[in-house]
């Protein structure tokens, strides 16, 4: 498995990161100014307040830093998030007058604070010490601040630059402790717990400095637990299991986030604080309830923007690259990050999502995701001139706009996507190595567990199984959304057979199509699942593909595609296909049944979908033979019979949504379908 990494040295790094000592913080711009304040103001017993950001990464910062600086003795330290609503993120204006009531001498910023120049100033000038922790983009201007500690920063030394915001106040807690506690000066390690949580959380970069902290902070959590985080476990029914990488996503993310999204993100950081269980089962109810009022708020919004995308792209009033943007008057400002996820996965296209609700009047708030492979911060950066203020990283930013310049700022995006957009090559197969069922062992899942902690960086290896087959298959889960798998391998040269559990999220309206006796090729990630302390091996499986037929039309339609739109005739290509011209010919039933097929399947919103997987799975719903190359003369006679808009089509992956006509609808009258079937076919 390839990870970059090649020298022996590098190696043992890789798989013990553990045993790497952590860099000096003290290489950090600023730490020793810093330090030296912070100790100043405990041993003067001056307030310290920490001001956060809303998100996981802020809180486990805020959380962490609080805990240690009230370990260390400092009387009076408190901290303070903005509302994600009203108050809107990093260092605001509108919460100055309660910072001025609350009365600190030392103001720390974490995760937030490097792009509030015009802010921080003006503390400043109030008399506040402030002490800027982020890992944000560095501007041109710094802050003017006492210290600001930003591993990117043009000046700095320190040898990672890709801490999260909570990765930072680590550094900061790591060289204090050093002040604080002389004889004993590793106090800073008890907090790695809330580092991991918060650098994961941040989907940050699962390397070097990162990767180290998380390792060690998982093995925190697993010994010893903090009650916060036992209870956000068992509301997520993940109590008595392994902490991962995984559950921290899935499990202890959301609802952390959902603190700060849907209300008051303290409720979030007093759970990581609190050593009570009773309080901590109290709060983590909470954000549980929270969590599920932030999932129905933003499907509601989702579905909006699909719509309002969809219909932009139908009355031809957008790019067909370039950044995804809409705008809602209502949409709730914590949810809007998420739908802009949502839309990237959907389109593959990177989006921009803004809403009215910013708690300014006369601004739009919005939160933009990058697609795979691009930087979302340099388009909104080409539309500055319409931006009031803009902020985040290459893959995640905020930005705010004024009302009277949206048309403006849209048009400067869409002259960006012109301008600078480059078409990703198509996504291929992504595995490190075929496996064989006989290496597939609890000792291969030990080894493999070696390589962890896994995320941005460092994905979880994937392996490409052939030629196995489906013993039994079923829906399960919520809405059977899930496919639950036997898969029958055979086993050495005797033929024997093994059986192993699978797994493949969000393949549960496939079920039909990977019937019991189905052979295909399986891209699969091998775990090791304890039952009543009984460990067996479970297969998350990632991929499924028919095995190659050695037939073009089937196996490769879009080289025939390709050649087709260049007007070579159907019976030229059947030469090449080697296949008779009728079976490159729609027959008429097969009209009918792809109609069915798609009303009852892809009659919501877009659709994105392999033309060779498609023309199986429509094969085997109505018993036909057709291939993805039929399919796609099909799908080309609908769109020029109005009953679908075809929005890209790149190798075999087509685009397209469904349309709704009232009364009959001659295909005849298509001049595909003339050319196919009256004009000497093809």
């Amino acid at each position: 498995m390839s990870r970059g990494v090649s020298d022996e040295e590098a190696i043992r790094a890789f798989l013990s990161p553990e045993s790497i000592p952590f860099p000096d913080p003290m290489t950090f711009p600023d730490m020793e100014i810093a330090c030296a304040r912070i100790v100043r103001a405990v041993q003067n017993r001056e307030k310290i307040l920490i001001y956060g950001d809303y998100d996981a990464d802020g809180v486990t910062a805020t959380a962490l830093l609080t805990l240690f600086l009230r370990k260390a003795g400092a009387s009076s330290c408190e901290y303070l998030i903005p509302d994600r609503l009203s108050e809107g993120y990093g260092v605001s204006e509108s919460l100055f007058a309660r910072i001025r009531e609350m009365a600190p001498k030392v103001l720390i910023t974490v995760d937030c604070g490097i792009a509030n120049i015009t802010e921080i100033d003006a503390l400043g000038r109030t008399g506040i010490d402030v002490i800027v922790t982020d890992h944000h983009e560095v501007k041109e201007t710094l802050p003017r601040a006492l210290a600001v500690l930003n591993a990117k920063r043009k000046d700095s030394i320190y040898a990672f630059p890709h801490l999260s915001g909570v990765g930072v106040a680590l550094k900061l807690i790591q060289a204090l402790s050093r002040f604080f506690f002389p004889g004993d000066d590793e106090k800073w390690r008890a907090y790695l717990d809330l580092a991991a949580i918060g650098t994961v959380a941040d989907v940050v970069s699962v390397k070097g400095e990162n990767r180290t902290l998380i390792r060690l902070g998982l093995e925190a959590m697993n010994r010893s637990p903090r009650p916060g985080v036992l209870a956000l476990l068992s509301a997520g029914g993940q109590a008595g299991r392994e902490i991962t990488t995984g559950s921290i996503g899935y499990c202890l993310v959301p609802r952390i986030n959902a603190s700060g999204r849907m209300g008051d993100a303290g409720r979030a950081v007093e759970l990581l604080m609190t050593d009570d269980k009773e309080t901590a089962e109290r709060l983590s109810a909470e954000l549980t309830v929270e969590n599920q009022r932030r999932q129905d708020i933003e499907a509601g919004i989702f579905a909006e923007a699909v719509q309002q995308f969809e219909n932009a792209n139908q009355a031809g009033g957008l790019s067909s690259a370039g950044p995804i943007l809409v705008r809602g008057s209502n949409w709730h400002p914590g949810v809007i990050g998420i739908v802009a996820a949502r839309l990237v996965g959907r389109y593959g296209r990177s989006a921009i999502v803004l809403t009215e609700e910013s708690g300014q009047k006369g601004i739009l708030k919005g939160s933009a995701r990058a697609a795979e492979s691009e930087n979302i911060l340099l388009a909104i950066a080409s539309a500055s001139a319409s931006v009031v203020q803009y902020g985040g990283h290459p893959k995640a930013a905020g930005v705010a706009v004024a009302m009277e310049k949206y048309d403006a700022f849209a048009r400067a995006i869409g002259a960006y996507a012109e301008t600078s957009y480059v078409e990703p090559e198509e996504a291929g197969e992504s595995i490190d190595f075929a496996i064989l069922p006989e290496e597939i062992t609890l000792e291969t899942c030990r080894e493999i567990r070696r390589l962890s902690p896994f995320g941005e960086g460092n994905p979880e290896p994937r392996f490409l199984l052939r030629g196995a087959r489906i013993a039994k298959s079923a829906s399960c889960g919520n809405d059977g959304r899930h496919l639950k798998l036997r898969i029958a391998a055979k086993v050495g040269e005797d033929g024997r057979e093994e059986e192993f559990d699978g797994i493949a999220f969000g393949l549960g309206e496939c079920a039909e199509l990977y019937e019991p006796g189905v052979t295909a090729d399986f891209i699969v990630s091998p775990t090791i699942s304890v039952w009543r302390d009984r460990e067996s091996i479970s297969l998350q499986v990632l991929d499924i593909r028919f095995p190659k037929t050695g037939k073009l039309a089937i196996d490769r339609p879009y080289v025939l595609e390709e050649l087709y739109r260049n007007r070579l005739g159907l019976r030229e290509l059947s030469i090449l296909a080697k296949t008779d011209t009728e079976s490159l010919l729609p027959q008429k039933d097969e009209y009918k049944c792809v109609y069915q097929f798609l009303r009852t399947h892809c009659a919501s919103g877009l659709n994105l979908c392999d033309i060779t997987l498609l023309s199986h799975y429509i094969s085997v719903s109505y018993k036909l033979t057709m291939n993805g190359f039929v399919l796609a003369r099909i799908l080309e006679v609908f769109e020029e019979a109005g009953l679908l808009r075809i929005y890209s089509v790149r190798g075999g992956r087509y685009s397209f949504s469904l349309l709704f006509v009232e009364g009959k609808v001659k295909l005849e009258s298509t001049t595909t379908y003339r050319r196919l079937h009256v004009g000497g076919r093809g």
